[in-house]
């Protein structure tokens, strides 16, 4: 079966919306390194639809079908523009990692957070306050650096390690209320961390008892 040739001006206009694709990409998620291959056709196929053809060359409408575009996002890497690491794609000059004043952002984020205890504020109002766009908030809880134990709830690694390692070391039953006093938080933060840390790799230690039969008293 031979592949027919892609028009000149199509290739064009697909190069084009490519690198577009990615560029917007790699601005939108920083700590992200690369983007899959179907991820980036949907993008290009997405900024096709919304951008109207203009006169100048390269504005034409886009009018390849997803294996001719697959194959212009081949030749890309071919002529090294691109690099591909298995299904996933990347610009050749993409630069991962956070701008320096949003890295600075963020370690305010994260020291307000440590600062909090056991008992952090809403990440979402703060990031909003502090400037720091939802996406850079969820890839935070991607990579690990902010670890999401319940909705509201976010708690930085080092200090999640922590408290898990806490809640596994009390002895006897764990109740909602004894782990509130222990941590010195709010109930429905003790709620979330005993569910979240009875999961966890250091849970076998950790014994909770639901509400029902803490409240269930003994009859004589």
């Amino acid at each position: 079966m031979t592949i027919g040739a892609i028009d000149p001006d199509q290739r064009h206009v697909a190069e084009r919306l490519v690198l577009l694709a990615l560029r917007r990409f790699h601005r939108e998620q920083p700590l992200s390194v690369d983007l899959r291959m179907d991820g980036l056709v949907a993008r290009v196929s997405e900024l096709a639809k919304r951008r109207p053809p203009s006169r100048h060359r390269g504005g034409a409408q886009l009018d390849l079908g997803e294996a001719e575009l697959r194959r212009v996002i081949d030749d890309l890497v071919t002529a090294g523009t691109l690099v591909r690491n298995g299904r996933r794609i990347r610009l050749a000059d993409a630069e991962t990692g956070l701008a320096p004043e949003m890295a600075e952002r963020v370690s305010t984020l994260l020291d307000g957070l440590r600062a909090s205890g056991a008992a952090p504020p809403r990440v979402d109002g703060i990031a909003s306050r502090l400037g720091i766009p939802p996406t850079v908030i969820d890839q935070l809880r991607t990579g690990g650096q902010l670890r999401q134990i319940a909705p509201g709830i976010d708690y930085p690694a080092d200090v999640w390690s922590a408290l898990r390692v806490r809640v596994a070391g009390m002895p006897g039953t764990i109740s909602i209320g004894r782990l509130r006093d222990e941590l010195r938080t709010t109930r429905r933060h003790a709620e979330a961390i005993l569910a979240a840390a009875s999961h966890g790799p250091q849970a076998t230690r950790t014994r909770f008892r639901p509400r029902s039969q803490r409240e269930r008293r003994a009859v004589p």
